[in-house]
């Protein structure tokens, strides 16, 4: 967990020759993308973000530039600064010759330190207890609240308005309803991924849960024209994710209603995207399980519930935001400005303590937490510690020092420093925890060949067991995440807020159910239940099947056969099943549909009565036996 790598940049090798152009190097195939708006690239060279660093793809010619270097990893590099260059496509240009003068902020003088060989003991938080409601709500119940009606009336309005912009005589319009079945039918498609788009309607692979909710024209025709803000309010403004900021702000109001717990963790969350038309929006990192994609900030709970997430896009990222930060704010690092921002909605209090990595922590940042009653444990590099008489990185990496030894002390002002060595020395601020009590951890040894007990402080045990929330969340996601494959870059963020939405409300149904002492269901049945509740809003394809009951989502015994549909060819079952006699074919009474014997052009005969492995329905009673004479091969 805590280890370090040393850093590797790429370079990439300068042309030999000067008639290969970055224009002849460019892709073509993005000429389909979204036209209307483009985000802005802003550049700032102080600010820590990573930089659009392609790795060497098999089988395609790489293309020319300068140099490109990739982008840091929150838990490996030190903090980097931004390029001047502007990327088009992943090429990187040459860097102007003068740089244009950027204001700068004035900072404010170190506050001089006293550091003393001594521990610190603070009084222990309080359990967090979940409020025991009256009984465990619906699934739904859970999810609507954060994919709130109000944002789905926001999605329809802003859809029908962009349908209008691209065509003033469109016949397109969509309703808050069918917003509902697409993203019902979403769901189920995390569930159940098909290899294309197309299987899901095929007559061989046909998947009824999908194609009983919505055409797959319909379905097309809506992802291509879903909308979420206003273009002709584009222009002039700073935010590069205007496209999609209206539903991030719906549902970082909807999840600070939460009640968060007494440990919250900050830290970084890729939204994998690997198109090229998000210019460098789009970041790499390498030690992420999606190297590509888009780089958020997000606060969570230690259970996984994110209560707060800001985009990164630069130096606007703040701005953007929505965040007014005060003049010791400004004066802080950029890193710190980023955690103020994300624990200003959040109650702070001395009940409260917060966990980051080092990508985050720092002196001032502790220190100001600390004004504002906010407790603060979080591993840190070196240079941004001050300069506490602890034992240097590099005695303590020698094979004299053992595993497992403790080096630490204390500030005038209450700030634990400790250093630690594991499999490689780890520095820590804290104003939560001390070092004692020493218990031991487990850690393999290369000399015994097992695992040895290792004394680990009390303050980097509560970090091991506290930090992991943001990684939580995104491995819950991960699981069963929502398939969004489209070169409008807004739409893989925005299968992103369907997901997070999902697997928000599945922590929040488990909180109420440990506090009944009732058994869930599994992310997986909580995600179909969501799904069959929102495919029940008027769907589009066909009238609805016949239910035991109206408030039920489960589906009845036949929701597997495929829906008459006008204009598509019926359902035949395969002769080497319709004629198998060692197969259980039994009638089953239903809802009525036409007989797929007797039934002509002209001559339509309906029944009640479906076979149940053919699917298909057949006469059966005093005049006709078509059930029979269906299963019978004729010589």
């Amino acid at each position: 967990m805590f280890s370090r790598r040393s850093e590797h940049h790429g370079r990439a090798i300068v042309p030999a020759s000067a008639n290969v152009s970055d224009d002849d190097s460019l892709d073509d195939d993005d000429d389909v993308a979204d036209p209307d708006f483009l985000p802005q690239r802003h550049h700032d060279p102080e600010t820590p973000g990573p930089s659009d660093a392609p790795p060497t793809t098999k089988g395609k010619r790489a293309r020319p530039s300068l140099q490109m270097m990739e982008a840091q990893s929150s838990e490996d590099e030190d903090v980097e600064e931004d390029k001047d260059e502007e990327e088009e496509g992943g090429i990187s240009r040459p860097p102007a010759s003068k740089k244009a003068k950027r204001p700068t902020t004035k900072k404010v003088p170190a506050r001089p330190t006293t550091w003393q060989k001594v521990d610190v003991s603070y009084p222990a938080l309080p359990a967090f207890e979940h409020p025991a409601p009256l009984y465990v709500r619906s699934p739904q119940q859970y999810f609507f609240p954060f994919f709130s009606e109000q944002m789905v009336r926001h999605i329809a309005y802003q859809t029908n308005l962009y349908a209008t912009q691209k065509d003033v005589n469109t016949t397109f319009s969509t309703t808050d309803d069918e917003i509902v079945n697409f993203v019902a039918v979403l769901l189920y498609m995390g569930v159940m991924e098909a290899p294309s788009l197309e299987d899901y309607w095929s007559m061989k692979l046909r998947v009824p849960q999908v194609a009983e909710v919505m055409s797959s024209k319909r379905f097309r025709l809506l992802r291509g024209t879903l909308h979420f803000n206003d273009n002709s309010r584009a222009g002039g403004s700073v935010d590069r994710f205007f496209k999609i900021r209206p539903l991030f702000s719906f549902i970082n109001t909807s999840f600070q209603s939460v009640p968060q717990t007494s440990k919250q963790s900050i830290d970084e969350v890729m939204v994998g995207y690997k198109g090229k038309t998000a210019g460098n929006l789009r970041q790499y990192i390498r030690n992420k399980p999606d190297k590509w994609g888009f780089k958020l900030f997000s606060r969570a709970s230690e259970d996984g519930f994110v209560h707060d997430m800001v985009l990164y896009q630069g130096k606007t990222t703040l701005q953007s935001h929505g965040v007014t930060m005060t003049s010791a704010e400004e004066a802080m690092g950029v890193t710190s400005q980023i955690v103020a921002a994300l624990v200003s909605t959040m109650n702070l209090s001395s009940t409260t303590v917060v966990f980051a990595d080092n990508y985050f922590t720092s002196l001032e940042l502790v220190r100001y937490l600390q004004g504002k009653g906010c407790r603060y444990t979080g591993t840190a590099r070196d240079n941004r510690i001050g300069k506490p008489p602890l034992k240097s990185v590099k005695d303590m990496e020698k094979k004299s020092v053992p595993r497992g030894s403790i080096d630490y002390v204390t500030s005038d002002d209450g700030i634990l420093a400790v250093r630690w060595k594991d499999n490689k020395v780890v520095t820590m601020l804290s104003t939560d925890l001390g070092v004692e009590p020493v218990t031991t951890c487990q850690r393999y040894s290369n000399e015994t060949k097992k695992k040895d007990d290792v004394p680990c402080p009390e303050v980097i045990k509560s970090y091991n067991a506290n930090m992991g929330g943001i990684d939580k969340s995104d491995m819950l996601i991960h699981l069963y995440r929502t398939p969004m494959k489209s070169k409008r870059w807004y739409m893989r963020l925005f299968a992103y807020v369907i997901d997070i939405c999902l697997t928000n409300a599945w922590l929040l149904y488990r909180r109420d159910c440990q506090a009944l002492n009732e058994t869930g269901m599994s992310l997986k049945d909580f995600r179909i239940e969501v799904f069959y509740a929102a495919r029940c809003r008027n769907p589009t394809v066909h009238r609805p099947l016949l239910r035991t009951s109206v408030t039920s989502a489960v589906p009845s015994s036949s929701a597997d056969i495929p829906p008459a549909v006008r204009g598509h060819r019926s359902h035949t079952p395969a002769a080497s099943v319709r004629f198998d006699t060692t197969l259980f074919h039994v009638p089953m009474y239903v809802t009525r549909q036409t007989c797929k014997f007797c039934s002509k052009k002209g001559h339509i005969m309906r029944s009640n009565f479906l076979c149940r492995v053919c699917k298909v329905h057949l006469c059966l009673n005093g005049e006709r036996n078509c059930f029979l004479q269906y299963h019978e091969r004729v010589a």
